[in-house]
């Protein structure tokens, strides 16, 4: 049964779009599902392994470091660092309305709200990344993916 509705869908599109159309259909959505993969990566790796403890344990915990962030945006005027910021939270919002989108088709919904919430400043956002952290599976993904990259795993509350 489910074969026979699989040839009968594959023949339509195949009659509707093409084949050329169906493969470059195929060939965009791969590729941009590695593009995906690496930012969220990159993402998840930039980030301090303290990020997502409470601010007052990271205050009690954390030794002087300076951030990838600090010294790269000290000699920019107000504007630049004013438009990287809009950028920064666009960029976020982005991955949040991704992540939703990811939650009913194939992705890491959870993981791509995640690094979007934290590009987005609002209040209460702690909180909320604290509700997704709660899930193990999303805690083991992000310390699996800094693990590959050879970054400590994060702490968490």
């Amino acid at each position: 049964m489910i074969l026979e509705y699989y040839s009968r869908i594959s023949a339509y599109l195949t009659q509707t779009f093409g084949p050329n159309v169906i493969f470059f259909t195929v060939l965009i959505t791969s590729i941009t599902s590695v593009v995906y993969f690496i930012i969220v990566s990159y993402s998840v790796t930039q980030l301090d392994k303290q990020y997502f403890m409470s601010k007052k344990d990271a205050a009690d915990n954390l030794a002087v470091t300076v951030g990838n962030d600090g010294g790269n945006l000290l000699h920019l005027s107000s504007s630049v660092k004013y438009l990287l910021h809009i950028v920064k939270i666009l960029v976020g919002i982005c991955l949040v309305i991704l992540g939703i989108i990811m939650l009913v088709l194939p992705g890491q919904g959870l993981i791509t709200i995640l690094v979007g919430l934290s590009l987005i400043p609002f209040p209460g956002k702690h909180k909320l990344e604290q509700h997704i952290l709660a899930k193990q599976s999303v805690r083991s993904t992000l310390n699996w993916i800094r693990i590959k990259a050879k970054k400590d795993p994060f702490i968490f509350d």
